[in-house]
């Protein structure tokens, strides 16, 4: 079918809309530059305030399904997604009129994180549903981008905010999630069309699921595991073995998000040229990061280490969604996403349970968090290659 120029028009504004929903992605990590000064302010242990982004993993997970299920009832994609939004805003903007309980705040970033974990399991619908076949693979690697850009902005701007007078003024951050709530408003239609029919996509019929929805997922769950990895040791690894201070540590984190940002922009190419073995790259990927970081002591090899590791993460959130779409039709991928959210987040939220006591294992043969997460790394990149995980989902492909 040719394309007219009313329609490039559609596709050109839609998935810039589309786009601009996935950059929710990282909207509760807004808050981690102001840790330090908020443990402080209330009297709490590392533990204790680190809970302002690990509840919201939790909230994620109940996002994913719960979006799964409602977007495909008669509730319009677009209504949903304002929703999305609009609760990431609340739960962002409250803390600047009460800010004087911990447990208000901890409220708040669950309100952030089931807003957030509905925008990641929403972006991913409408790139399905919205935009023709041809522009799946390479919106699915610019979602990761556009993932990290929002990233950078709430991270690195909330610290900003926060380094002007007190944490408090972190939270001012959230007006970024207004532009976008106004960015959908204008440019996601309410009525997407069939680009091949002309006619409105409606979606009916039942969900039916399968196997590779399940494998996907698994998967995935390795891969959250393995990113937390750096997230949640990078900055204790740093200053534990002298090898930078605390804000240097911090830039480890940026690093990763500018790996995944810049890889974001190629990973339609990766997924063509990898086209049986993206997910696998990524462990593989994965794996070769952490070695450097566990077994080079040089903090320039850490930020090369946490580059690599932020560009496994983009390939690998690339492909999944991608695959999922080929996985199940139209009326089932809501739903596949919303399981694959909820176990994704869950391999966020177990990392330390599973990689700290391998860790512990481990020490007495001289390894380190990093390096026995490099071995885990590799050791499921074979697996996947050996299984021939993504052979099979393509050869069963409903497209």
């Amino acid at each position: 079918m040719k394309i007219d120029s009313a329609t490039k028009s559609y596709i050109s504004k839609t998935r810039l809309g589309v786009l601009a929903v996935s950059t929710m992605g990282m909207a509760a990590l807004a808050i981690t530059p102001s840790y330090a000064a908020i443990a402080q302010h209330f009297n709490l242990s590392n533990t204790g305030v680190q809970m302002l982004t690990s509840f919201p993993n939790l909230f994620m997970m109940l996002a994913g399904l719960i979006i799964g299920k409602l977007s495909t009832s008669k509730i319009n994609l677009k209504t949903l997604t304002i929703n999305s939004i609009t609760l990431v805003m609340i739960g962002g903007l409250l803390p600047l009129a009460f800010h004087n309980n911990f447990l208000f705040l901890l409220f708040c970033s669950c309100l952030v994180g089931l807003g957030q974990g509905a925008c990641t399991n929403l972006s991913q619908v409408l790139i399905s549903t919205m935009l023709p076949k041809t522009e799946r693979a390479t919106t699915m690697g610019l979602f990761t981008s556009f993932t990290n850009i929002g990233g950078i902005i709430f991270i690195m701007g909330g610290g900003q905010l926060a380094a002007t007078n007190n944490w408090i003024n972190n939270y001012w951050i959230y007006l970024f999630s207004l532009l976008i709530l106004i960015t959908v408003i204008f440019l996601v239609p309410f009525h997407p069309l069939n680009l091949n029919t002309g006619e409105e996509v409606k979606v009916n019929g039942k969900i039916k699921l399968n196997k590779y929805v399940f494998y996907c997922s698994f998967w995935a769950f390795f891969t959250m595991l393995l990113n937390n990895v750096l997230n949640n040791n990078i900055s204790l690894f740093v200053v534990k073995n002298g090898l930078g201070a605390t804000s240097q540590a911090a830039l480890t984190s940026t690093i990763s998000l500018v790996g995944g940002l810049l890889c974001g922009f190629i990973v339609g190419i990766i997924g063509k040229k990898f086209k049986h073995s993206s997910i696998a790259l990524s462990f593989i990927l994965y794996g070769c990061a952490f070695l450097i970081i566990g077994f080079c002591h040089s903090l320039t090899l850490i930020f090369i280490g946490s580059f690599i590791v932020g560009a496994a993460m983009s390939i690998a959130m690339g492909q999944y969604s991608y695959l999922l779409s080929l996985a199940v039709d139209s009326n089932s991928l809501s739903m596949a996403l919303g399981i694959y959210v909820a176990i994704n987040s869950l391999g966020g939220v177990m990392s330390p349970f599973i990689v700290n006591p391998l860790t512990s294992i481990t020490s007495n043969l001289g390894l380190n968090v990093f390096s026995v997460s490099g071995i885990l790394a590799l050791l499921l990149g074979a697996i996947c290659l050996g299984v021939k995980f993504q052979t099979n989902l393509l050869n069963n492909s409903v497209d």
